[in-house]
Protein backbone atom coordinates (compact mmCIF):
# COMPACT_ATOMS: atom_id res chain seq x y z
CA UNK A 1 0.00 0.00 0.00
CA UNK A 2 1.32 3.52 -0.79
CA UNK A 3 2.77 5.26 2.25
CA UNK A 4 0.92 8.21 3.76
CA UNK A 5 2.52 11.62 3.22
CA UNK A 6 4.66 12.71 6.19
CA UNK A 7 2.99 14.82 8.88
CA UNK A 8 5.09 17.90 8.06
CA UNK A 9 3.99 17.80 4.39
CA UNK A 10 0.31 17.56 5.36
CA UNK A 11 0.71 20.40 7.85
CA UNK A 12 2.32 22.64 5.23
CA UNK A 13 -0.44 21.93 2.70
CA UNK A 14 -3.11 22.80 5.25
CA UNK A 15 -1.32 26.04 6.05
CA UNK A 16 -0.95 26.86 2.36
CA UNK A 17 -4.66 26.37 1.78
CA UNK A 18 -5.43 28.60 4.76
CA UNK A 19 -7.97 26.13 6.12
CA UNK A 20 -6.37 25.24 9.45
CA UNK A 21 -8.88 27.45 11.21
CA UNK A 22 -11.83 26.79 8.93
CA UNK A 23 -13.88 25.15 11.69
CA UNK A 24 -16.45 27.63 12.98
CA UNK A 25 -18.66 25.29 15.00
CA UNK A 26 -21.75 25.82 12.82
CA UNK A 27 -24.22 23.05 12.02
CA UNK A 28 -26.24 24.26 9.08
CA UNK A 29 -26.19 22.12 5.94
CA UNK A 30 -27.27 18.77 4.59
CA UNK A 31 -24.67 16.02 4.20
CA UNK A 32 -26.57 14.31 1.38
CA UNK A 33 -24.71 14.17 -1.95
CA UNK A 34 -24.80 17.43 -3.90
CA UNK A 35 -26.08 17.57 -7.44
CA UNK A 36 -22.52 18.12 -8.67
CA UNK A 37 -21.08 15.18 -6.74
CA UNK A 38 -19.07 12.78 -8.86
CA UNK A 39 -18.62 15.03 -11.90
CA UNK A 40 -19.94 12.71 -14.65
CA UNK A 41 -23.39 11.14 -15.13
CA UNK A 42 -24.00 7.40 -15.03
CA UNK A 43 -23.87 5.80 -18.45
CA UNK A 44 -27.18 4.13 -19.37
CA UNK A 45 -27.33 0.62 -17.93
CA UNK A 46 -24.06 0.97 -15.99
CA UNK A 47 -23.70 -0.10 -12.37
CA UNK A 48 -22.18 2.18 -9.80
CA UNK A 49 -19.41 -0.42 -9.45
CA UNK A 50 -18.70 -3.39 -11.69
CA UNK A 51 -15.88 -5.70 -10.59
CA UNK A 52 -14.76 -8.41 -13.03
CA UNK A 53 -12.11 -11.09 -12.34
CA UNK A 54 -10.39 -8.98 -9.70
CA UNK A 55 -7.22 -10.54 -8.29
CA UNK A 56 -4.95 -8.99 -5.66
CA UNK A 57 -1.41 -10.12 -4.86
CA UNK A 58 1.19 -9.13 -2.28
CA UNK A 59 4.49 -10.13 -3.83
CA UNK A 60 4.04 -13.82 -4.65
CA UNK A 61 1.11 -14.24 -2.27
CA UNK A 62 -2.34 -14.20 -3.87
CA UNK A 63 -4.98 -12.75 -1.51
CA UNK A 64 -7.94 -12.43 -3.91
CA UNK A 65 -8.78 -14.73 -6.83
CA UNK A 66 -10.97 -13.69 -9.80
CA UNK A 67 -13.65 -11.88 -7.79
CA UNK A 68 -16.66 -10.52 -9.69
CA UNK A 69 -19.71 -8.63 -8.44
CA UNK A 70 -21.67 -5.43 -9.09
CA UNK A 71 -23.08 -2.66 -6.92
CA UNK A 72 -26.10 -0.76 -8.21
CA UNK A 73 -26.37 2.97 -7.61
CA UNK A 74 -28.16 3.63 -4.33
CA UNK A 75 -27.54 0.09 -3.09
CA UNK A 76 -25.87 -0.99 0.15
CA UNK A 77 -23.73 -4.09 -0.34
CA UNK A 78 -21.85 -5.85 2.46
CA UNK A 79 -18.69 -7.87 1.87
CA UNK A 80 -18.88 -10.49 4.61
CA UNK A 81 -16.69 -13.36 5.76
CA UNK A 82 -14.12 -14.22 8.45
CA UNK A 83 -11.14 -11.95 8.99
CA UNK A 84 -8.11 -12.77 6.85
CA UNK A 85 -10.14 -13.99 3.88
CA UNK A 86 -9.51 -11.11 1.48
CA UNK A 87 -12.36 -8.65 2.09
CA UNK A 88 -10.09 -5.69 2.82
CA UNK A 89 -7.84 -6.62 -0.09
CA UNK A 90 -10.87 -6.45 -2.39
CA UNK A 91 -11.81 -2.88 -1.41
CA UNK A 92 -8.17 -1.77 -1.49
CA UNK A 93 -7.88 -3.31 -4.94
CA UNK A 94 -10.99 -1.43 -6.06
CA UNK A 95 -9.50 1.79 -4.68
CA UNK A 96 -6.21 1.15 -6.51
CA UNK A 97 -4.15 0.98 -3.30
CA UNK A 98 -2.65 -2.48 -3.93
CA UNK A 99 -1.46 -4.38 -6.98
CA UNK A 100 -4.43 -5.82 -8.84
CA UNK A 101 -5.45 -7.54 -12.04
CA UNK A 102 -8.91 -7.62 -13.56
CA UNK A 103 -11.39 -4.90 -14.43
CA UNK A 104 -12.90 -2.23 -12.17
CA UNK A 105 -15.55 0.10 -13.55
CA UNK A 106 -17.16 3.03 -11.78
CA UNK A 107 -20.37 4.28 -13.39
CA UNK A 108 -19.38 2.55 -16.61
CA UNK A 109 -15.85 3.93 -16.82
CA UNK A 110 -12.87 1.57 -16.50
CA UNK A 111 -10.42 2.48 -13.74
CA UNK A 112 -6.72 2.25 -14.61
CA UNK A 113 -4.87 -0.03 -12.19
CA UNK A 114 -1.92 2.38 -12.00
CA UNK A 115 -3.81 5.62 -11.25
CA UNK A 116 -4.60 5.86 -7.55
CA UNK A 117 -6.41 9.19 -8.03
CA UNK A 118 -8.94 7.88 -10.56
CA UNK A 119 -11.48 6.38 -8.15
CA UNK A 120 -11.74 9.36 -5.77
CA UNK A 121 -11.93 11.73 -8.75
CA UNK A 122 -14.90 9.73 -10.05
CA UNK A 123 -16.80 9.52 -6.79
CA UNK A 124 -15.38 6.58 -4.78
CA UNK A 125 -14.03 7.06 -1.26
CA UNK A 126 -12.67 4.40 1.09
CA UNK A 127 -12.83 4.72 4.89
CA UNK A 128 -9.96 2.34 5.69
CA UNK A 129 -9.73 -0.35 8.34
CA UNK A 130 -8.41 0.96 11.68
CA UNK A 131 -9.25 4.55 10.70
CA UNK A 132 -5.68 5.60 9.73
CA UNK A 133 -6.00 9.18 10.94
CA UNK A 134 -3.11 11.60 11.36
CA UNK A 135 -2.79 11.48 15.17
CA UNK A 136 -0.85 14.75 15.51
CA UNK A 137 -3.37 16.75 13.48
CA UNK A 138 -6.57 18.15 14.93
CA UNK A 139 -9.92 16.50 14.34
CA UNK A 140 -10.91 19.45 12.13
CA UNK A 141 -7.81 19.11 9.94
CA UNK A 142 -8.20 15.34 9.60
CA UNK A 143 -11.74 15.86 8.31
CA UNK A 144 -10.67 18.50 5.79
CA UNK A 145 -8.02 16.16 4.36
CA UNK A 146 -10.82 13.99 2.97
CA UNK A 147 -11.51 16.62 0.32
CA UNK A 148 -7.97 16.86 -1.05
CA UNK A 149 -8.84 15.25 -4.36
CA UNK A 150 -10.52 18.56 -5.14
CA UNK A 151 -8.94 21.65 -6.61
CA UNK A 152 -7.50 24.10 -4.09
CA UNK A 153 -10.29 26.65 -4.61
CA UNK A 154 -12.96 24.01 -3.95
CA UNK A 155 -11.14 22.82 -0.84
CA UNK A 156 -11.13 26.33 0.58
CA UNK A 157 -14.78 26.93 -0.23
CA UNK A 158 -15.98 23.65 1.27
CA UNK A 159 -13.72 23.23 4.30
CA UNK A 160 -16.33 24.69 6.64
CA UNK A 161 -19.01 22.57 4.93
CA UNK A 162 -17.04 19.44 5.78
CA UNK A 163 -16.96 20.43 9.45
CA UNK A 164 -20.65 21.28 9.53
CA UNK A 165 -21.73 17.99 8.00
CA UNK A 166 -19.45 16.14 10.46
CA UNK A 167 -21.23 17.79 13.38
CA UNK A 168 -24.67 17.09 11.93
CA UNK A 169 -23.84 13.39 11.90
CA UNK A 170 -21.66 13.34 15.01
CA UNK A 171 -22.60 16.16 17.39
CA UNK A 172 -20.45 14.49 20.06
CA UNK A 173 -17.40 15.77 18.12
CA UNK A 174 -18.35 19.41 18.74
CA UNK A 175 -15.95 19.70 21.70
CA UNK A 176 -13.21 17.72 19.96
CA UNK A 177 -12.63 19.64 16.73
CA UNK A 178 -9.40 21.32 17.91
CA UNK A 179 -8.19 18.24 19.77
CA UNK A 180 -5.47 15.97 18.34
CA UNK A 181 -7.06 12.97 16.67
CA UNK A 182 -4.65 10.58 18.38
CA UNK A 183 -6.09 11.45 21.79
CA UNK A 184 -9.65 10.35 20.91
CA UNK A 185 -11.30 7.07 21.82
CA UNK A 186 -11.64 4.38 19.16
CA UNK A 187 -15.29 5.21 18.61
CA UNK A 188 -14.58 8.92 18.22
CA UNK A 189 -11.76 8.17 15.78
CA UNK A 190 -14.16 6.08 13.68
CA UNK A 191 -16.57 9.02 13.59
CA UNK A 192 -13.75 11.28 12.36
CA UNK A 193 -12.76 8.72 9.70
CA UNK A 194 -16.33 8.55 8.36
CA UNK A 195 -16.61 12.34 8.40
CA UNK A 196 -13.30 12.56 6.52
CA UNK A 197 -14.63 10.17 3.89
CA UNK A 198 -17.76 12.28 3.42
CA UNK A 199 -15.65 15.43 2.99
CA UNK A 200 -14.79 14.13 -0.48
CA UNK A 201 -18.55 14.22 -1.28
CA UNK A 202 -18.46 10.68 -2.73
CA UNK A 203 -21.24 8.98 -4.64
CA UNK A 204 -19.92 5.64 -3.36
CA UNK A 205 -18.65 5.34 0.22
CA UNK A 206 -16.76 2.15 1.10
CA UNK A 207 -16.24 1.50 4.82
CA UNK A 208 -13.81 -1.21 5.89
CA UNK A 209 -14.67 -2.90 9.23
CA UNK A 210 -16.42 0.16 10.73
CA UNK A 211 -16.93 -1.54 14.12
CA UNK A 212 -13.53 -3.18 14.55
CA UNK A 213 -12.54 -3.00 18.22
CA UNK A 214 -15.57 -0.93 19.25
CA UNK A 215 -18.02 -1.57 22.07
CA UNK A 216 -21.49 -2.75 21.05
CA UNK A 217 -23.12 0.56 22.00
CA UNK A 218 -20.64 2.47 19.84
CA UNK A 219 -21.09 -0.02 16.99
CA UNK A 220 -24.83 0.61 17.03
CA UNK A 221 -24.15 4.35 16.87
CA UNK A 222 -21.86 3.91 13.87
CA UNK A 223 -24.42 1.78 12.03
CA UNK A 224 -27.15 4.30 12.78
CA UNK A 225 -25.07 6.96 11.03
CA UNK A 226 -24.30 4.65 8.10
CA UNK A 227 -28.04 4.07 7.73
CA UNK A 228 -28.66 7.82 7.60
CA UNK A 229 -25.92 8.21 4.99
CA UNK A 230 -27.45 5.46 2.86
CA UNK A 231 -30.95 6.90 3.21
CA UNK A 232 -29.61 10.25 1.99
CA UNK A 233 -28.92 8.65 -1.40
CA UNK A 234 -25.33 7.48 -1.26
CA UNK A 235 -24.21 4.06 -2.42
CA UNK A 236 -22.48 2.05 0.33
CA UNK A 237 -20.01 -0.83 0.23
CA UNK A 238 -19.35 -2.15 3.74
CA UNK A 239 -16.71 -4.68 4.76
CA UNK A 240 -18.05 -6.56 7.77
CA UNK A 241 -17.06 -9.73 9.60
CA UNK A 242 -20.46 -10.07 11.28
CA UNK A 243 -23.28 -11.08 8.89
CA UNK A 244 -25.81 -10.35 11.63
CA UNK A 245 -24.64 -6.75 11.88
CA UNK A 246 -24.43 -6.39 8.09
CA UNK A 247 -28.05 -7.54 7.73
CA UNK A 248 -29.15 -4.52 9.76
CA UNK A 249 -28.33 -2.30 6.81
CA UNK A 250 -27.19 -4.13 3.67
CA UNK A 251 -29.64 -4.78 0.86
CA UNK A 252 -27.31 -7.51 -0.46
CA UNK A 253 -24.37 -9.53 0.85
CA UNK A 254 -21.31 -10.81 -0.99
CA UNK A 255 -19.63 -13.60 0.97
CA UNK A 256 -15.86 -14.03 0.64
CA UNK A 257 -13.92 -17.13 1.69
CA UNK A 258 -10.21 -17.67 1.06
CA UNK A 259 -10.12 -14.80 -1.40
CA UNK A 260 -13.01 -16.13 -3.50
CA UNK A 261 -16.64 -15.01 -3.71
CA UNK A 262 -18.77 -17.98 -2.63
CA UNK A 263 -22.11 -16.16 -2.59
CA UNK A 264 -23.24 -12.92 -4.24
Amino acid sequence: MPKSPPFCAIRDVLAGDNINGAYDGAMARSWAPRADAGAEPVRDGASALAISNLSVTYGRVAAVHDVSFEVAEGDCVALIGPNGNGKSSIVMGIAGLVHRRGRVEIFGRPAPADDVSFMPRHGFTLVPERRQLYPQLSVADNIVLGGFSRTRSLRRARASDAHRQALELFPELSDRMKQKAGTLSGGEQQMVAIARGLAADPRILAVDEPCLGLAETVSRRVYDVLRRIHESGRTLLIVEESPVRALQLATRQVEVRNGVVVRA
